[in-house]
């Protein structure tokens, strides 16, 4: 368990909002990465189990989950790295907007794949995989540089949780709709 995700997991049994602020960027951002681990770790678990409704739907928040992540990372934590570190450490960004180019790519093939593919499941737990291990490398490389840096922790924490709020709240494609049935196994359009 990285030391971000110790002090968090401190902080909430203490219940001490002292040494952590809620708003905190990488506080939000370990949440997120918990949150979306459950969803993995429950896959895992669940796959030879759940029908092929069940195993879409939750593939589908698995997803979901990751796009939005990745949209709050790539529009508002990204850059307020990136303009404080110095060139070696934009390096780590760099690196790091790389193998989510590779997760986005994964995510679109779990999108347009029937949950009753043969390859479907290896698919979701490859995806997890990847998502686990991008999480960790940024708890354990990029956010230890950035807790001890002059990035406003709390203001950026304010504006992902206004990005967060926004792709929460926008209006519903009616072709990821039809696209999340046919992951479903559900009618064709």
């Amino acid at each position: 368990m990285s030391a971000a995700r110790r002090k968090a997991a401190q902080a909430r049994r203490r219940g001490d909002a002292d040494d952590v602020n809620p708003d905190d960027a990488l506080v939000l951002l370990t949440a997120e990465h918990n949150a979306i681990e459950k969803l993995v770790r429950e896959f895992a678990r669940r796959a030879g189990t759940m029908d092929g409704v069940e195993k879409g739907k939750l593939a589908l928040r698995i997803c979901h989950a990751l796009a939005n992540h990745h949209a709050i990372k790539a529009e508002v934590f990204y850059p307020a790295a990136e303009a404080v570190l110095d060139d070696e450490d934009r390096g780590r960004i760099d690196a790091l907007r790389v193998d989510h180019e590779v997760l986005l790519d994964l995510i679109e093939e779990v999108e347009r794949m029937p949950a009753e593919h043969r390859e479907f499941d290896s698919h979701v737990r490859d995806l997890g995989d990847l998502a686990c291990r991008l999480m960790k490398a940024e708890e354990e490389n990029v956010f230890p540089l950035l807790r001890h840096s002059r990035l406003d922790l709390v203001g950026t924490g304010e504006r992902m949780a206004a990005r967060k709020s926004q792709l929460a709240t926008r209006p519903v494609d009616r072709a990821l709709i039809r696209q999340a049935r046919r992951v479903m196994g559900g009618a064709r359009p």
